[in-house]
């Protein structure tokens, strides 16, 4: 199978950069390991569609989040999917968006569905699939889903939609002790 990191890149510079970003979970326990979704968008920038059947909304005001945006630019890249339905992409995406704290959210998504395999910071290269967690403290998580475009001297950067840059951007962080970071290749 081919790789598509260099489709990824391309479909997520396509997407419009800024645009806002908005991510207003519904509210959880701090002991509740379930990660909540945004019960009004997905994140992307306009509804997708797969067999006629939307299977991701987009808000009336084009804001966006990570989860969202790092999914819709791997299905505009143009993965195989001979044989999945709609379903099949909405377990897939409930997958993506990390359905507990800690969950390694696209990585699994797609390794566990064949459509990925698992690589690390060291052999990453640009168009990769991130979820990192800085903290899965139950009392204040923090993690982001991106995709991967460098990773030196402690650095990472990566494209996706956070605050930083008020919606879709590229943004730098330096990794600290106890992150966790999930990677995947994207296989089409």
């Amino acid at each position: 199978m081919r790789t598509l990191g260099g489709q990824i890149l391309a479909a997520a510079m396509r997407l419009r950069h800024g645009g806002g970003y908005r991510f207003d979970p519904e509210p959880r326990r701090p002991t509740d390991a379930v990660n909540p979704r945004d019960p009004l968008h997905d994140g992307v920038t306009r509804d997708l569609l797969w067999e006629g059947e939307r299977i991701a909304r987009a808000a009336p005001d084009g804001a966006t989040f990570c989860c969202g945006v790092t999914f819709e630019a791997w299905l505009d890249a143009g993965p195989s999917l001979t044989g999945v339905g709609p379903s099949d992409l909405r377990d897939l995406l409930a997958d993506w968006f990390c359905p507990v704290m800690g969950h390694a959210g696209a990585a699994e998504a797609l390794v566990s569905r064949g459509l990925g395999r698992r690589t690390t910071l060291r052999t990453a290269r640009p168009g990769d699939l991130c979820q990192f967690w800085r903290t899965t403290d139950l009392a204040a998580p923090s993690g982001h889903s991106v995709v991967f475009l460098d990773h030196r001297d402690g650095w990472l950067t990566y494209w996706s939609s956070q605050r930083a840059t008020d919606g879709v951007g590229v943004h730098r962080e330096r990794i600290e002790r106890g992150w966790t970071v999930h990677l995947a290749r994207a296989l089409g």
